[in-house]
Order: structure tokens, then C-alpha cells, then sequence
């Protein structure tokens, strides 16, 4: 796996962090995110850094237009979500390493308050908020780590049907209080305050990961290295979802699929690698015959449910095929 050296960043400090959000075509959420940014953290010396993957949407000409003191890089290419964020990485210069997608808002004092915490915490490696959708519910955002239990259950269906079972619900941990900071496994990689000095003992971020699981893979090396992940939700942000992924909601099904077979066997080896197979054709397979039974008795959302249909087919060509092999 290709774990990036981090010998480069033995820097003397600048800022006290960087802010670094990879950006796919994804110009209005960019827009918010960064007025967010700025009206909402007035403690904290920080600098941004948009790396922006090869755009066509004038996102850069935005950034380049309304925050011309933001570090715009431009990869000239989709270089994916973790070789950019890496890249971000290695050119700031600051204590601490904020790591922010496009579709997030933030809320007030939220990065005033991680950047606190985490100052007097020596411990922990990830800090992350409270993340609220866009009408203010609860987010999911604090996880464990796949299992051969919990990713059975989640390839059923049977987390929806049971929402607070400690049981069912082992991977999303809906059952525990959502104002309680604790320590957990692993947080969502949408928004995360990292200290500088665990990513030089632990390496960036694994870049056969193009997009999704890199944040579980990041985290399980993390806690590996002896370091604490933390929920912490006095903090708060809004998670739109969707910034960027919404612009090719079939090429995105695939590179979840693929992201969960490589996260498997990276840490599970081949025989993980083909049970999350199996799972992912089984779940696919669920979802493509929920979608048929919705289209008819759902006559007015058939538009919706056609497209689900159609990444639920491509997601099971996929697997089919052996592209994952």
C-alpha cells in the first residue's frame, strides 16, 4: 500500500493550522464552506489550502475571485480524494491539520473550539464535531470498524430496521448519546482537526484509496499507533453530502465498492477481501429488487428510484466482471 513518506513535513510552524479541502466541481458548496471558514473561527492563526482536482465548474476562478488569500493548487487532473489531501499535507505549515470537504458549513466557533480541545489533549491524533444535516438532525458520523457481523447486518438492511440496538447497530453506534465527547474508532473523514506530529509517526493518507474508506483505513492505523480519536460535540457543522458525488452517482458507486474491497483486504487479506465481495453482490442484489418493488407501488418517485436502479446494476456489472480482482 502506498503510504507516502511525511519526512518533509519536519517544519519549522507557520500557522497554527491549515485547512486543506479537496475540491471536485463543487463551486456553490466551496463558496459556503470557505464564508463559513472565515465568519466562524476568529481564534485560531490558520491558512487554507483548495486543492482542486481538475474542476470544470469555474471553481477555481471563484476561489481565485472572492478568496484571493486562500493557497490555490490545481492538480490538472482528478487525482482523487486522499493523493490530494496529501498534497495539502505535505505544502502546509502549521501544528495542526484541518481536513474539510467542500459540502461541509461551519458553525460557530466550531474550529475554535477543536483546535482548543485537541491543544489540551496531548493524546489525541483526530478531533472531529458534531455533524448535522442540512435541516440541523444528526448526522451519522462517529463509527467502529467493519466486521464480519456488522457488515452482514449492513448488507441485510437489518441497521434500518433496528435503529438503537446495540446489536444491529454496532457500526453506526446510533445508541450512544450524541452530546458526550468520547473516544471512538473511527470518524467520519469529512471533517477532522489532526495533530501534525501523529501524522508524522503514522504517514499520510493511503493513496490506493481513490475516494471513500481512506478515513477508516486512516483511522485504524491511527489507533494502531497508539494515538486517541475523538467525538467531539460542542463543535458543530452541517454535512450537505453529495458536493461532489452527486455529479457521477455511478462512478461513485463503484469507487465505494471498490474502496471497501480494498480496505479488506488491506487489513483482513483475501479471505476478507472476498467475503465483503460476497457482501457488496448480496446488498447490491437487495437494493436492485427493493428498487423494483418501490417503482411500483411508488409511481410518482420512478425517476429517482430508475437512477438508483441503474447504479444498483452497475455497481453488480462491477463486481461481476472481476475489475476488482
Amino acid at each position: 500500500m502506498n503510504q507516502k513518506s511525511v519526512n518533509n513535513l519536519d517544519n519549522n510552524e507557520k500557522y497554527e493550522l491549515s485547512i486543506i479541502i479537496v475540491n471536485w466541481n463543487a463551486k456553490k458548496f466551496l463558496y459556503e464552506c470557505l464564508n463559513s471558514i472565515y465568519t466562524t473561527t476568529n481564534k485560531t492563526k490558520f491558512d487554507i489550502w483548495v486543492i482542486d482536482n481538475n474542476s470544470s465548474d469555474g471553481s477555481a476562478e471563484m476561489v481565485e475571485k472572492e478568496f484571493p488569500e486562500v493557497n490555490l493548487i490545481c492538480t490538472g487532473v482528478n487525482s482523487g480524494f486522499a493523493k490530494a489531501n496529501n498534497i495539502g499535507i505535505r505544502k502546509s505549515n502549521s501544528r495542526y491539520v484541518c481536513l474539510i470537504n467542500p459540502d461541509v458549513k461551519v458553525l460557530n466557533n466550531c474550529i475554535d473550539l477543536l483546535v482548543s480541545y485537541i491543544k489540551q489533549n496531548p493524546r489525541i491524533g483526530i478531533i472531529g464535531p458534531k455533524i448535522l444535516n442540512p435541516d440541523l438532525t444528526l448526522q451519522s458520523s462517529a463509527y467502529g470498524f467493519p466486521t464480519i457481523w456488522n457488515s452482514l447486518i449492513h448488507s441485510l438492511g437489518l441497521h434500518k430496521t433496528f435503529p438503537r440496538s446495540r446489536i444491529f447497530r454496532s457500526f453506526y453506534r446510533k445508541y450512544w448519546p450524541d452530546n458526550m465527547t468520547r473516544q471512538v474508532d473511527v470518524l467520519s473523514g469529512c471533517f477532522w482537526v489532526l495533530r501534525r506530529k501523529a501524522i508524522k509517526k503514522v504517514g499520510l493518507l493511503d493513496e490506493d484509496f481513490f475516494m471513500y474508506r481512506e478515513d477508516f483505513d486512516f483511522c485504524r492505523r491511527m489507533l494502531k499507533a497508539g494515538w486517541d480519536i475523538v467525538y467531539f460535540p460542542e463543535a458543530q457543522a452541517i454535512h450537505y453530502g453529495g458536493g461532489s458525488s452527486s455529479n457521477t452517482p455511478i462512478s461513485c458507486t463503484i469507487e465505494s465498492l471498490r474502496a471497501s474491497i480494498t480496505y479488506w483486504r488491506k487489513h483482513h487479506g483475501e479471505m476478507g477481501r472476498l467475503y465483503i465481495q460476497l457482501l457488496s453482490f448480496i446488498r447490491q442484489s437487495l437494493l436492485f429488487i427493493q428498487g423494483v418493488i418501490y417503482y411500483i407501488i411508488k409511481p410518482s418517485k420512478r425517476k429517482e428510484i430508475i437512477r438508483n436502479m441503474e447504479q444498483n446494476i452497475a455497481g453488480l456489472r462491477w463486481l461481476l466482471c472481476g475489475n476488482n480482482s
